[in-house]
C-alpha cells in the first residue's frame, strides 16, 4: 500500500489540529469545581471522540480517556505519515515504556496490562509474546541484540536499573541507525542530538553525585548526540563549574552550557531536564511550519502529548485540592 503524500498528510493534520484543546478551554476545565464537572467540560469539547465506555465515564477514569485519545492520535499518525520509519522514531518512548514494564512484570510474576500504552511501533500482543517467550528474532537488530543481552544478564543478576539503561540505549542506537540510513539531516536529527547530549549530561552529573565508576557511567550514556561519548567519560571527575567549557560542542552547545551553569549556581539538577524539554519543544515548534517535512505531523503528535500532560496536571490538582500549573505552551 502506497504511503500518503506530504500534501495529503498536511491537509489532514490541519483539520485534526483544529480539535486540539485551546488554552482557554484548558483554563475553564482547570477552574471547575470538581473532577466530575471538569470531566463533563472536557468531554463537551469532543476530547476522546466519544470512545470512552459508560463504565469509564461513570467511574471518572480520566486517565483511560486520555490514553484513549493518545492511542487514536498515534494510530492516525501511522496512517497519515509519508515516512513511517522516521515518524516511528517519535513513538519509540512508547515502546521503551512497554518493554521495561513487561520485563519488570515478568521478573515480579505480575501483569503489566494496566500500565501498557498502545500505539508504539511494536504491537502490544506481539511484544508481550516475545518478552514472555524470550524470542526476539523478529525485532529490529538493535532491539534484538539488546534484549538477548538483557536476558543473559538477567540469568546472572536481576538488576532493573541495568536493563532499564540498556533499553534506553537501544532506543537511541535504533534512532541513530534509522536516521543514518535515511540520511536525515533536518529537525529530527536536531531533536535526537539535543536529547542525547542533554541526557548524557544529566547521566554524567548523577554519576558524579553517586560516585560511580567509569564502567557504570558508560552503561547509561546514549548514542545519537553531537558530543562524543568519550568526552562525557573524560569529564567524570570534572567539577560542575568546569563542565560547561568541556561540553560546549555541537549545535546545542551554548544552550547546554547555559543549563549547566544554572545547575552549578543552584544545585538544582531539574534545571537541565527542563531546559532539555524546552529545547526539544522549540525544535518541534519551528518544524511544524515546514511544508516539505514531517514537522507538521510530529508537531501534531507532540501537541497531543503536551495536551495530555496538561490534563493530567489539571485533574491531579482538582483531586488534590490545589491549583494546577499548566505547561508553558498554555500560559
Amino acid at each position: 500500500m502506497a504511503q500518503p503524500s506530504f500534501e495529503f498528510a498536511l491537509g489532514r493534520i490541519s483539520v485534526l489540529s483544529t480539535h486540539l484543546l485551546s488554552a482557554s478551554q484548558l483554563r475553564r476545565i482547570a477552574e471547575a469545581g470538581s473532577t466530575k464537572e471538569a470531566q463533563k467540560l472536557l468531554l463537551e469539547t469532543g476530547y476522546g471522540e466519544n470512545a470512552a465506555t459508560e463504565q469509564e465515564l461513570a467511574t471518572g477514569e480520566i486517565d483511560l480517556i486520555i490514553r484513549g485519545q493518545l492511542q487514536l492520535t498515534r494510530k492516525r499518525i501511522k496512517e497519515l505519515t509519508p515516512d513511517p520509519e522516521l515518524t516511528g522514531l517519535f513513538l519509540l518512548p512508547v515502546d521503551t515504556h512497554n518493554i521495561k514494564a513487561l520485563l519488570k512484570a515478568r521478573l515480579l510474576g505480575t501483569s503489566a496490562d494496566e500500565i501498557l500504552r498502545d500505539g508504539g511501533n511494536f504491537p502490544l500482543d506481539t511484544l508481550k509474546d516475545m518478552i514472555q517467550t524470550k524470542y526476539y528474532e523478529d525485532m529490529p537488530p538493535v532491539y534484538r541484540d539488546t534484549l538477548n543481552e538483557i536476558e543473559s544478564e538477567l540469568g546472572r543478576e536481576a538488576d532493573p536499573l541495568v536493563f532499564s539503561a540498556m533499553v534506553d540505549g537501544a532506543m537511541f542506537r535504533h534512532a541513530k541507525a534509522i536516521m543514518d540510513a535515511k540520511h536525515e539531516k533536518g529537525f529530527i536529527r536536531a531533536y535526537f542530538s539535543l536529547w542525547a547530549d542533554f541526557q548524557n549530561t544529566l547521566s554524567l552529573i548523577r554519576a558524579q553525585n553517586l560516585h560511580w565508576e567509569l564502567s557504570q557511567l558508560r552503561l547509561v550514556l546514549v548514542d545519537a548526540g553531537e558530543i562524543p561519548r568519550t568526552v562525557f567519560e573524560e569529564c567524570l571527575d570534572t567539577p560542575p563549574e568546569q563542565l560547561g567549557a568541556r561540553l560546549n560542542q555541537g549545535a546545542h552547545g551554548a544552550d547546554l552550557v547555559q543549563a549547566i551553569n544554572e545547575f552549578a549556581q543552584t544545585g538544582d539538577l531539574g534545571i537541565i531536564a527542563r531546559r532539555m524539554q524546552e529545547g526539544k519543544m522549540q525544535i518541534i515548534r519551528l518544524a511544524k511550519w515546514e511544508t516539505d517535512s514531517l514537522g507538521p505531523i510530529v508537531g501534531y503528535l507532540y501537541a497531543r502529548e503536551v495536551e495530555a500532560e496538561a490534563l493530567r496536571l489539571i485533574f491531579g490538582a482538582l483531586a488534590g485540592g490545589f491549583e494546577a500549573e499548566l505547561p508553558e505552551i498554555y500560559t
